[in-house]
């Protein structure tokens, strides 16, 4: 597949960046990940507006976050993709000598992937996994989109040694999200997921986004709170949401089995409804899709 950089679609082979870089040098750098199905873009408009909020507290400027949706297009129309995940980064740029201190005038390197992935079609039930629990680690500017992920390269490479394809992570007793994705419980019939503006804040999830509102849409209760690491162990479902996969169903969690042991009713109803949304969408589309905007 051919990426996007800086303005140009090329062949990765032909894609250079300078090691002066500080995406490279420091992980100085936000991104944002976006799900296309049939090259509509679940929640573009929240992925654009986090990026622009990444941006804006990170202090990278330079960069429009309103071109992305352009890029996505671009991309997209390009490659002859329909179904896919793009990943776009945005760094700080390139120094002319590694300082930890960025000069004002630096240009901002953009990259942009694009990623075969499967259709709505192929999303028919809720994937079940595992999970551990783990003291987040992490720095304290969890909102920000931040490409220096080292922290949760860290806590999913404990996951995996156990078993486990997720980290849910805690500090002082409460849940706060995974290492890839927010999380969300189900306790007595309410769907409960930890808020964003919590101290220390995390992630402004699309897909944690998208859950609330499903819930409202089947009257399903629900409420943003804290959630104790008790509560979290002993929920009737946890639910995990990312861009990928929609929400997941954590059907076991340190070993132990989750409720039945599979995804649970409330789990299943808001996979259900997430996919029903989108298939509205994708059919109140106008049609035919307009000529992408040049990048």
């Amino acid at each position: 597949m051919d990426i996007y950089l800086n303005g140009s679609i090329l062949d990765p082979s032909q894609a250079h960046i300078s090691v002066l870089d500080r995406g490279f040098l420091f992980g100085d750098g936000v991104y944002e990940v976006v799900r296309f199905f049939d090259r509509l873009g679940v929640a573009l408009e929240l992925h654009t507006r986090r990026l622009e909020r990444s941006l804006a507290l990170a202090g990278i400027r330079g960069f429009d976050a309103d071109s992305f949706p352009r890029i996505c297009e671009a991309l997209l129309s390009h490659n002859g993709l329909q179904n896919a995940t793009i990943y776009l980064q945005v760094t700080r740029g390139v120094a002319t000598a590694r300082s930890h201190i960025p000069s004002a005038e630096m240009i901002p390197t953009v990259v942009a992937i694009a990623t075969a992935a499967e259709p709505l079609s192929d999303l028919r039930e809720v994937q079940e996994v595992a999970a551990i629990t783990a003291e987040d680690l992490r720095w304290r500017l969890c909102e920000i989109k931040t490409i220096s992920l080292m922290g949760n390269v860290l806590h999913l490479i404990e996951a995996d040694a156990k078993g486990a394809s997720e980290a849910i992570l805690h500090r002082a007793g409460f849940v706060g999200e995974g290492a890839y994705s927010n999380v969300a419980i189900s306790l007595d019939g309410v769907f409960i997921t930890p808020p964003v503006a919590d101290e220390p804040p995390i992630l402004h999830g699309t897909a944690r986004a998208d859950l609330l509102s499903a819930a409202q849409r089947i009257r399903v209760p629900s409420m943003s709170r804290r959630v104790t690491l008790d509560e979290l162990r002993r929920a009737d479902e946890i639910m995990i949401s990312s861009s990928r996969r929609l929400v997941s169903s954590v059907v076991n969690l340190d070993g132990v089995r989750v409720g039945t042991g599979h995804a649970g009713p409330i789990s299943k109803a808001l996979f259900q409804e997430c996919c029903r949304s989108i298939q509205s969408a994708l059919h109140a589309r106008p049609s035919p899709l307009p000529s992408p905007a040049s990048v």
